[in-house]
């Protein structure tokens, strides 16, 4: 019996071969060329249930997006001849993918994170619904166009339903809704919305509606693989290239202190730590001249019984000159060891003007960060630094609006003795004798995180102590005011 001849079918052809009881199957590839209609309609259905799905474990929430989408682009691309709506709902689905795969890139950086609240990314996202709405729409448009062609009275309500159920998804997003209910019942609409879809398309696959698949010189396989070629690579660039703050090292100048070396004589003398001294900038030594008072004490472990690796931290208060009561805080940080860098540090203080009515700030914080090589000392200033507020959320406290001084930075993953200090100047509008000052050290120890958020942010998000990369080091240092207690800092 002569083999029949797949590749020369169309879609009618194909059904009545079918009904002529052929005896010998074809094969699944076969019916899928031959039946270009069925296949590209599952795939753009499945494309939109994919994309429409969040499920926040294992990263399907960004994996299934990406599925969904790459099957979205091969079902309108089979179509895109067939009418002009699912011409429009190809070029929207291309806009709508490159969005969406430049996010999941850039998502492997720490720029995007810091992006967020921009207005670029505020006006993205919204351009991006809107490609959303503009596409179901064209979809409604083009089912109704080709139930026209298979003869068939043009009826796509469920394509506007579903453009109505995305915007009450979105109303409740704008809205900030916590119930459950709703959302329940919306889950189910949606289920049924995309089952009546599917009903609609296989309707138009019995009325023997055929197509001709719209040419192409690259194979749908080919263009799946290199997809996810251009995302793996895009994430492994975003990894390498992206995980640091540009900071501006310089080479430190070995006359960098001269004109202050009396300043300095004279904090050595009161007690100031030499190592301390050593790193901290001509204006901040200048700033101590004629200093009355100085009271330092070390941690070599955080207080929060971190067992890991862990910077030593220097406390100093340095008494100044002037009618009313000053002081500067300097916390000063050194890793003994190499811990390795893997992308951002941050330091946050709980300044002792915040907890006390007594104190008030004096002044802009000042600090830099410092390592070795070498035998040279690079030094560079923090990529930011100041007063940072943030709205937190713990099952503690619950959600809770702050205000506190930071400074964010990047290590090299090269050199030795990697250190810095941050410093502050405080001045009494009471009378007080204590001074509590708190250090809180985020470090990153490992590289491996997605999406990629920096050691600030994942500080001010309100996750306590350590979580996935980060580990947070807490050090307090408190010292008592009053001249008669003059070598005591409390215990």
């Amino acid at each position: 019996m002569r083999e029949p001849d797949w590749a020369s079918m169309d879609e009618q052809e194909f059904e009545a071969l079918l009904e002529g009881s052929v005896t010998q199957p074809p094969p699944e590839h076969v019916v899928a060329e031959v039946t270009p209609w069925r296949l590209a309609t599952r795939r753009i259905l499945t494309g939109i249930g994919l994309t429409s799905i969040t499920l926040n474990f294992f990263w399907l929430n960004y994996l299934l997006p990406a599925i969904g989408m790459t099957l979205m682009l091969l079902g309108f691309r089979a179509l895109r001849r067939e009418n002009r709506w699912l011409s429009l709902c190809f070029g929207l689905a291309v806009l709508r993918a490159i969005y969406l795969y430049a996010t999941l890139i850039l998502n492997s950086t720490i720029w995007f994170s810091m992006a967020s609240s921009s207005p670029v990314v505020h006006g993205l996202t919204v351009l991006n619904l809107a490609l959303t709405y503009m596409q179901l729409l064209c979809l409604w448009g083009g089912f109704r166009t080709v139930q026209q062609k298979a003869g068939l009275p043009p009826h796509a309500g469920s394509a506007v339903a579903l453009l109505v159920w995305y915007g009450i998804i979105g109303l409740l997003a704008a809205l900030q809704y916590n119930g459950l209910i709703l959302p329940l019942a919306l889950l189910i609409s949606y289920i049924c919305i995309l089952r009546s879809l599917w009903k609609l398309s296989k309707q138009l696959d019995q009325a023997g509606y055929a197509v001709r698949p719209a040419p192409v010189r690259i194979e749908d396989g080919i263009v799946a693989v290199a997809i996810t070629i251009l995302l793996v690579v895009g994430c492994l660039l975003g990894w390498l290239l992206g995980c640091k703050y540009p900071m501006n090292w310089q080479a430190a100048d070995p006359a960098e202190h001269s004109g202050v070396e009396e300043i300095e004589a004279q904090l050595l003398e009161l007690g100031f730590p030499d190592y301390v001294l050593q790193d901290l900038t001509a204006e901040d030594i200048a700033a101590c001249d004629g200093a009355l008072r100085v009271v330092a004490e070390t941690r070599e472990e955080p207080m929060n019984g971190n067992d890991l690796e862990a910077p030593r931290v220097t406390s100093v208060a340095v008494k100044l000159p002037g009618e009313q009561e000053r002081w500067m805080m300097i916390h000063h940080f050194s890793w003994a060891e190499y811990p390795g860098f893997y992308g951002t540090e941050s330091i946050q203080i709980w300044p002792a003007y915040q907890d006390f009515e007594v104190w008030r700030p004096s002044g802009e914080a000042t600090g830099r960060v410092l390592y070795d090589k070498n035998g040279q000392t690079y030094t560079a200033p923090y990529y930011f630094l100041g007063d940072q507020t943030f709205t937190s959320d713990s099952m503690f406290w619950g959600e809770q609006t702050s205000t506190d001084l930071f400074a964010a930075f990047s290590m090299p993953g090269t050199g030795e003795h990697h250190r810095g200090y941050l410093a502050y100047s405080i001045q009494s509008v009471g009378e007080t004798r204590l001074i509590s000052s708190w250090f809180n050290y985020t470090h990153q120890r490992t590289g491996l995180q997605y999406p990629v958020v920096t050691a600030m942010e994942h500080r001010m998000s309100g996750i306590w102590y350590h979580s996935g990369p980060f580990q947070l080091m807490q050090y307090s240092a408190q010292f008592l005011t009053s001249e008669l207690n003059e070598a005591s800092p409390t215990p």
